[in-house]
């Protein structure tokens, strides 16, 4: 059974079925940053320094996107990927609107640099704070998604909203389903037990 989430709308506040899913920036950023801090010893053990130069410009990346811009790009709802990673932003969305959702797990936008800074401490990226990244929803997610990226963003359609509240996850052609958000991942390498979702 699906618990309503209560959360003041974006922008013209509406999430229907059939409307898109758009992530723009990639995910994971903020808990990169936070390895950098917190493990650079090991970081400079296993890469390279001009890896981890590049690793801190991709952290550092920044959107530049106001509501007012968001709405003129037709997105008609939007959550920012922040505590949980984009998996709670993607629970948060469908539990305010109890809306189902289908998302492809490999659509979602993620930069290879932050994937092996995220595989070397066992972070999963789905599940780890992203600083400057949206999940938006629009009626033609694939325009949304072309104007993002003129801008030079890296924009992507990960799904659809459904009726219904099954909240589905594919993977390489395999179904599952989104589970109720976990700890950030951040806290791994920062030691703390915090679960903002108790």
């Amino acid at each position: 059974m699906m618990r309503k989430i209560v959360r003041e709308p974006n922008g013209p506040g509406r999430f229907d079925p059939e409307q898109e899913l758009v992530v723009v920036g990639a995910i994971g950023k903020a808990g990169v940053a936070a390895a950098l801090l917190c493990k650079r010893d090991e970081l400079k053990r296993r890469f390279r320094a001009d890896f981890l130069e590049t690793v801190r410009e991709k952290t550092e990346e920044t959107l530049g996107l106001t509501p007012n811009l968001l709405m003129e790009y037709k997105a008609t709802e939007w959550e920012i990927v922040s505590e949980g990673g984009v998996f709670a932003a993607l629970w948060r969305l469908s539990g305010a609107y109890m809306r189902g959702l289908s998302v492809s797990l490999t659509a979602i936008p993620v930069h290879q640099e932050l994937l092996e800074v995220c595989e070397l401490f066992d972070l999963n990226p789905y599940r780890l704070a992203s600083g400057e990244c949206l999940l938006l929803v629009a009626d033609n997610g694939g325009a949304l998604a072309a104007a993002l990226k003129e801008r030079g963003l890296p924009a992507a359609v990960i799904g659809v909203a459904e009726k219904g509240i099954a909240r589905k996850i594919w993977n390489s052609g395999r179904l599952g389903y989104l589970e109720r958000p976990q700890p950030d991942e951040i806290y791994k390498i920062t030691d703390s037990k915090e679960d903002s979702y108790a």
